[in-house]
Protein backbone atom coordinates (compact mmCIF):
# COMPACT_ATOMS: atom_id res chain seq x y z
CA UNK A 1 0.00 0.00 0.00
CA UNK A 2 1.10 3.34 -0.73
CA UNK A 3 1.94 5.53 2.47
CA UNK A 4 3.62 8.67 4.03
CA UNK A 5 6.93 8.41 5.63
CA UNK A 6 5.07 10.79 8.81
CA UNK A 7 1.98 12.40 9.13
CA UNK A 8 3.63 15.67 8.63
CA UNK A 9 3.65 14.88 5.21
CA UNK A 10 -0.01 15.86 4.08
CA UNK A 11 -0.75 14.06 0.52
CA UNK A 12 -4.21 13.23 -0.94
CA UNK A 13 -5.01 9.88 -0.69
CA UNK A 14 -5.98 10.32 -4.90
CA UNK A 15 -2.18 11.88 -5.42
CA UNK A 16 -0.82 8.93 -3.45
CA UNK A 17 -3.15 6.35 -5.54
CA UNK A 18 -1.24 7.59 -8.51
CA UNK A 19 2.16 6.80 -6.83
CA UNK A 20 4.20 3.58 -7.34
CA UNK A 21 2.60 0.86 -4.45
CA UNK A 22 4.68 0.97 -1.54
CA UNK A 23 6.72 4.44 -1.88
CA UNK A 24 7.43 6.31 0.95
CA UNK A 25 6.46 9.94 0.40
CA UNK A 26 9.40 11.66 2.40
CA UNK A 27 8.61 15.97 1.68
CA UNK A 28 7.24 17.96 -0.59
CA UNK A 29 8.12 21.61 -1.15
CA UNK A 30 7.18 24.44 -3.76
CA UNK A 31 8.92 23.86 -6.95
CA UNK A 32 8.75 26.51 -10.32
CA UNK A 33 6.63 29.26 -10.77
CA UNK A 34 3.39 29.27 -12.53
CA UNK A 35 0.41 32.29 -12.99
CA UNK A 36 -2.09 29.52 -13.90
CA UNK A 37 -1.57 26.87 -11.30
CA UNK A 38 0.36 25.37 -8.27
CA UNK A 39 3.57 23.27 -8.84
CA UNK A 40 5.59 21.45 -6.21
CA UNK A 41 7.90 18.57 -6.24
CA UNK A 42 7.34 15.08 -4.04
CA UNK A 43 10.47 13.41 -3.00
CA UNK A 44 9.51 9.82 -2.43
CA UNK A 45 11.57 6.79 -1.93
CA UNK A 46 10.87 2.99 -2.60
CA UNK A 47 13.25 0.37 -1.65
CA UNK A 48 16.07 2.27 -0.82
CA UNK A 49 16.34 4.14 -3.78
CA UNK A 50 14.73 8.04 -4.47
CA UNK A 51 12.65 9.14 -6.59
CA UNK A 52 11.10 12.65 -7.50
CA UNK A 53 7.87 13.59 -9.15
CA UNK A 54 6.83 16.81 -10.47
CA UNK A 55 2.73 18.56 -9.88
CA UNK A 56 1.20 20.89 -10.57
CA UNK A 57 -2.93 21.53 -10.07
CA UNK A 58 -5.37 23.71 -10.83
CA UNK A 59 -9.33 24.54 -9.59
CA UNK A 60 -12.61 24.18 -11.43
CA UNK A 61 -13.77 23.00 -14.46
CA UNK A 62 -10.92 24.54 -16.64
CA UNK A 63 -8.66 22.70 -14.19
CA UNK A 64 -9.64 19.47 -14.37
CA UNK A 65 -9.52 20.28 -18.34
CA UNK A 66 -6.04 21.66 -18.35
CA UNK A 67 -4.78 19.08 -16.26
CA UNK A 68 -6.04 16.28 -18.25
CA UNK A 69 -4.99 17.72 -21.26
CA UNK A 70 -1.53 18.42 -20.01
CA UNK A 71 -1.37 14.40 -19.43
CA UNK A 72 -2.82 13.69 -22.95
CA UNK A 73 -0.19 16.48 -24.70
CA UNK A 74 2.92 15.51 -22.40
CA UNK A 75 2.49 11.61 -22.89
CA UNK A 76 2.43 11.93 -27.20
CA UNK A 77 5.17 13.79 -26.92
CA UNK A 78 7.04 11.76 -24.58
CA UNK A 79 6.78 8.74 -26.76
CA UNK A 80 8.50 10.48 -29.49
CA UNK A 81 11.05 12.29 -27.34
CA UNK A 82 11.50 10.01 -24.47
CA UNK A 83 14.98 11.38 -23.52
CA UNK A 84 13.68 15.28 -23.34
CA UNK A 85 9.94 15.23 -22.21
CA UNK A 86 9.84 14.18 -18.72
CA UNK A 87 7.66 10.96 -18.46
CA UNK A 88 3.99 11.56 -17.41
CA UNK A 89 2.73 9.73 -14.61
CA UNK A 90 -1.21 10.71 -13.64
CA UNK A 91 -3.69 13.57 -13.22
CA UNK A 92 -6.69 13.19 -11.30
CA UNK A 93 -8.87 14.76 -8.70
CA UNK A 94 -8.11 15.61 -4.91
CA UNK A 95 -10.27 12.93 -3.05
CA UNK A 96 -10.16 15.90 -0.30
CA UNK A 97 -11.34 18.22 -2.78
CA UNK A 98 -13.48 17.30 -5.77
CA UNK A 99 -12.92 20.71 -6.78
CA UNK A 100 -9.04 20.47 -7.62
CA UNK A 101 -7.47 18.50 -9.82
CA UNK A 102 -3.64 17.55 -10.32
CA UNK A 103 -0.97 16.41 -13.14
CA UNK A 104 2.31 14.17 -12.03
CA UNK A 105 5.25 13.72 -14.14
CA UNK A 106 8.76 12.92 -13.35
CA UNK A 107 11.23 15.76 -11.84
CA UNK A 108 14.18 17.44 -13.44
CA UNK A 109 16.44 20.07 -11.97
CA UNK A 110 16.87 22.40 -14.53
CA UNK A 111 18.46 25.88 -14.65
CA UNK A 112 17.24 28.66 -16.22
CA UNK A 113 20.20 29.26 -19.11
CA UNK A 114 18.23 29.08 -22.97
CA UNK A 115 18.87 25.43 -24.00
CA UNK A 116 21.88 24.53 -26.77
CA UNK A 117 21.11 25.67 -29.93
CA UNK A 118 22.20 22.96 -31.67
CA UNK A 119 20.94 20.45 -29.65
CA UNK A 120 17.63 21.88 -28.85
CA UNK A 121 16.72 22.91 -32.11
CA UNK A 122 18.04 18.97 -33.14
CA UNK A 123 15.40 17.46 -30.85
CA UNK A 124 12.59 19.52 -32.17
CA UNK A 125 13.38 18.54 -35.74
CA UNK A 126 13.65 15.15 -34.40
CA UNK A 127 9.99 15.17 -32.97
CA UNK A 128 8.49 16.47 -36.31
CA UNK A 129 10.64 13.88 -38.37
CA UNK A 130 9.46 11.21 -36.26
CA UNK A 131 5.65 12.08 -35.77
CA UNK A 132 4.74 13.50 -39.32
CA UNK A 133 1.96 11.60 -41.45
CA UNK A 134 1.67 9.51 -37.92
CA UNK A 135 -1.73 11.60 -36.91
CA UNK A 136 -3.95 9.30 -35.80
CA UNK A 137 -6.75 10.43 -39.11
CA UNK A 138 -4.34 11.83 -41.28
CA UNK A 139 -5.77 15.17 -40.20
CA UNK A 140 -5.12 18.54 -37.96
CA UNK A 141 -5.87 18.53 -34.76
CA UNK A 142 -6.16 16.83 -31.79
CA UNK A 143 -8.10 14.32 -29.46
CA UNK A 144 -9.00 16.44 -26.69
CA UNK A 145 -8.96 20.08 -25.68
CA UNK A 146 -5.37 21.73 -24.52
CA UNK A 147 -4.26 25.13 -23.40
CA UNK A 148 -2.06 27.70 -24.06
CA UNK A 149 -1.56 29.25 -20.49
CA UNK A 150 -5.34 29.05 -19.27
CA UNK A 151 -6.68 29.62 -23.14
CA UNK A 152 -8.41 26.62 -24.32
CA UNK A 153 -7.15 25.92 -28.21
CA UNK A 154 -10.24 24.49 -30.49
CA UNK A 155 -8.33 21.78 -31.50
CA UNK A 156 -11.15 20.17 -33.45
CA UNK A 157 -9.90 17.84 -36.39
CA UNK A 158 -9.62 18.80 -40.17
CA UNK A 159 -8.40 18.04 -42.96
CA UNK A 160 -7.33 21.22 -44.26
CA UNK A 161 -3.89 23.40 -42.55
CA UNK A 162 -5.56 26.52 -43.65
CA UNK A 163 -8.77 25.84 -42.00
CA UNK A 164 -7.47 24.23 -39.18
CA UNK A 165 -4.73 27.57 -38.31
CA UNK A 166 -7.80 29.75 -39.89
CA UNK A 167 -9.80 28.21 -36.26
CA UNK A 168 -7.36 28.41 -34.17
CA UNK A 169 -6.41 32.20 -34.78
CA UNK A 170 -10.00 32.92 -34.45
CA UNK A 171 -10.56 31.50 -31.11
CA UNK A 172 -7.33 33.19 -30.01
CA UNK A 173 -9.12 36.93 -30.99
CA UNK A 174 -11.94 35.93 -29.25
CA UNK A 175 -9.93 35.52 -26.19
CA UNK A 176 -7.93 38.30 -26.79
CA UNK A 177 -11.56 40.87 -27.43
CA UNK A 178 -12.96 39.39 -23.97
CA UNK A 179 -9.64 40.92 -22.40
CA UNK A 180 -9.06 43.84 -24.00
CA UNK A 181 -12.91 44.91 -25.73
CA UNK A 182 -13.70 45.34 -29.22
CA UNK A 183 -11.69 47.75 -31.21
CA UNK A 184 -13.08 48.87 -34.87
CA UNK A 185 -9.62 48.91 -36.38
CA UNK A 186 -8.57 45.86 -35.52
CA UNK A 187 -11.83 43.96 -36.55
CA UNK A 188 -11.16 45.24 -40.36
CA UNK A 189 -7.80 43.77 -40.38
CA UNK A 190 -8.96 40.45 -39.03
CA UNK A 191 -11.71 40.35 -41.57
CA UNK A 192 -9.01 40.87 -44.05
CA UNK A 193 -6.63 38.63 -42.24
CA UNK A 194 -9.11 35.93 -42.94
CA UNK A 195 -10.16 36.78 -46.38
CA UNK A 196 -6.83 37.68 -47.81
CA UNK A 197 -3.92 36.61 -45.75
CA UNK A 198 -4.65 33.34 -44.45
CA UNK A 199 -5.35 32.04 -47.71
CA UNK A 200 -2.82 33.71 -49.30
CA UNK A 201 -0.08 32.28 -47.04
CA UNK A 202 -1.41 28.62 -46.12
CA UNK A 203 -3.38 27.64 -49.43
CA UNK A 204 -0.15 27.34 -51.25
CA UNK A 205 1.27 25.08 -48.92
CA UNK A 206 -1.56 22.23 -49.79
CA UNK A 207 -2.08 23.22 -53.80
CA UNK A 208 -0.37 23.31 -57.05
CA UNK A 209 0.99 19.74 -56.53
CA UNK A 210 2.49 20.90 -53.12
CA UNK A 211 1.80 19.05 -49.63
CA UNK A 212 2.95 18.85 -46.01
CA UNK A 213 2.14 16.21 -43.68
CA UNK A 214 0.59 16.83 -40.28
CA UNK A 215 3.86 16.52 -37.34
CA UNK A 216 2.93 16.69 -33.52
CA UNK A 217 3.12 20.58 -32.13
CA UNK A 218 4.61 21.30 -28.45
CA UNK A 219 3.02 24.89 -29.72
CA UNK A 220 4.41 26.46 -26.59
CA UNK A 221 8.50 26.85 -26.98
CA UNK A 222 9.70 29.61 -25.56
CA UNK A 223 12.23 29.63 -22.87
CA UNK A 224 10.14 29.21 -19.60
CA UNK A 225 8.93 25.40 -21.76
CA UNK A 226 12.31 24.37 -22.60
CA UNK A 227 15.68 24.57 -20.13
CA UNK A 228 18.60 22.68 -19.73
CA UNK A 229 18.76 19.41 -17.42
CA UNK A 230 21.08 20.47 -14.26
CA UNK A 231 23.06 17.68 -14.57
CA UNK A 232 23.46 16.64 -18.30
CA UNK A 233 22.56 19.91 -20.11
CA UNK A 234 19.92 18.09 -22.31
CA UNK A 235 17.44 20.23 -23.10
CA UNK A 236 14.40 19.52 -21.62
CA UNK A 237 11.16 19.91 -23.12
CA UNK A 238 7.46 20.36 -20.84
CA UNK A 239 4.51 22.22 -21.07
CA UNK A 240 3.22 21.22 -24.38
CA UNK A 241 -0.83 21.68 -25.17
CA UNK A 242 0.11 19.60 -28.49
CA UNK A 243 -1.75 19.52 -31.96
CA UNK A 244 -1.10 17.98 -35.06
CA UNK A 245 -0.01 20.53 -37.55
CA UNK A 246 2.23 22.10 -40.04
CA UNK A 247 5.99 21.81 -38.34
CA UNK A 248 7.29 25.47 -38.81
CA UNK A 249 4.22 26.47 -36.58
CA UNK A 250 5.99 25.53 -34.06
CA UNK A 251 8.46 27.92 -34.64
CA UNK A 252 6.08 30.93 -34.45
CA UNK A 253 6.97 31.80 -30.93
CA UNK A 254 10.52 32.47 -31.35
CA UNK A 255 10.35 35.02 -33.36
CA UNK A 256 9.26 37.34 -30.37
CA UNK A 257 12.09 39.43 -29.05
CA UNK A 258 11.19 38.58 -25.73
CA UNK A 259 12.41 35.03 -26.07
CA UNK A 260 15.68 35.51 -26.98
CA UNK A 261 15.30 32.80 -29.47
CA UNK A 262 15.14 34.62 -33.27
CA UNK A 263 16.43 33.74 -36.66
CA UNK A 264 19.56 31.88 -35.48
CA UNK A 265 17.24 29.28 -33.54
CA UNK A 266 14.89 28.85 -36.73
CA UNK A 267 18.37 28.85 -39.56
CA UNK A 268 19.43 25.65 -37.42
CA UNK A 269 16.44 23.99 -36.85
CA UNK A 270 15.91 24.28 -40.81
CA UNK A 271 19.35 22.16 -41.14
CA UNK A 272 17.42 19.49 -40.20
CA UNK A 273 14.10 19.90 -41.66
CA UNK A 274 14.07 22.30 -45.34
CA UNK A 275 11.89 25.50 -45.31
CA UNK A 276 8.49 24.49 -46.65
CA UNK A 277 7.59 25.65 -50.28
CA UNK A 278 6.76 28.10 -51.24
CA UNK A 279 10.36 29.00 -49.68
CA UNK A 280 9.48 32.97 -50.98
CA UNK A 281 6.55 32.84 -48.37
CA UNK A 282 8.46 31.28 -44.88
CA UNK A 283 9.10 34.80 -43.51
CA UNK A 284 5.46 36.04 -43.66
CA UNK A 285 4.11 32.62 -42.45
CA UNK A 286 6.37 32.82 -39.75
CA UNK A 287 5.21 36.26 -39.09
CA UNK A 288 1.27 34.52 -39.23
CA UNK A 289 2.32 31.65 -36.61
CA UNK A 290 3.74 34.63 -34.34
CA UNK A 291 0.58 36.48 -34.45
CA UNK A 292 -1.12 33.92 -32.20
CA UNK A 293 1.40 34.21 -29.29
CA UNK A 294 0.92 38.01 -29.74
CA UNK A 295 -2.94 38.08 -29.03
CA UNK A 296 -2.08 35.47 -26.19
CA UNK A 297 -0.35 37.74 -24.69
CA UNK A 298 -2.41 40.40 -25.18
CA UNK A 299 -5.35 38.27 -23.82
CA UNK A 300 -2.95 37.39 -20.88
CA UNK A 301 -2.26 41.04 -19.84
CA UNK A 302 -4.95 42.79 -20.37
CA UNK A 303 -3.83 46.07 -18.61
CA UNK A 304 -0.52 46.09 -21.02
CA UNK A 305 -1.87 47.73 -24.90
CA UNK A 306 1.88 46.57 -26.63
CA UNK A 307 1.14 43.18 -27.51
CA UNK A 308 -2.18 44.36 -28.94
CA UNK A 309 -0.70 46.89 -31.03
CA UNK A 310 2.20 44.33 -32.29
CA UNK A 311 -0.44 42.02 -33.77
CA UNK A 312 -1.92 44.52 -35.30
CA UNK A 313 1.07 46.14 -36.78
CA UNK A 314 2.31 42.94 -38.03
CA UNK A 315 -1.38 42.23 -39.57
CA UNK A 316 -1.80 45.80 -41.42
CA UNK A 317 2.02 44.92 -42.68
CA UNK A 318 0.35 41.82 -44.28
CA UNK A 319 -2.55 43.11 -45.13
CA UNK A 320 -0.49 45.72 -47.03
CA UNK A 321 1.72 43.16 -48.93
CA UNK A 322 -1.17 40.60 -49.66
CA UNK A 323 -4.23 42.78 -50.65
CA UNK A 324 -4.98 40.33 -53.88
CA UNK A 325 -5.41 37.12 -50.99
CA UNK A 326 -4.65 33.94 -53.08
CA UNK A 327 -6.00 35.10 -56.39
CA UNK A 328 -2.46 37.08 -55.72
CA UNK A 329 -0.01 34.05 -55.67
CA UNK A 330 1.77 33.27 -58.69
CA UNK A 331 3.66 30.25 -57.78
Amino acid sequence: MTHTKASKVDVDENVLSKLPEGVTVLSISPSGASAWVQTVRIDTELNGKSKTYFKKGALGDRGRQMMRGTFESEKMLHSFAPNNVPKPLAWGTYKKDPDSHFYMCDFYDMTDDLPDISRFCAVVAQIHLDSMGKSPNGQYGFQITTHLAYVDNDNSWSDSWEKWYARALKRMLQEEENSHGPDDELRVLTAAMFDKVIPRLLRPLETGGRQIKPCLIHSDLWPGNVKPDAETDEPIIFDSCAFWGHNEVDLGSWRAPRYRLGRPYMTEYHKHIPVSPPAEDWDDRNALYAMRYDLLHSALFPKEPKFRRAAMDEMKRLVDKHPDGYDGFSG
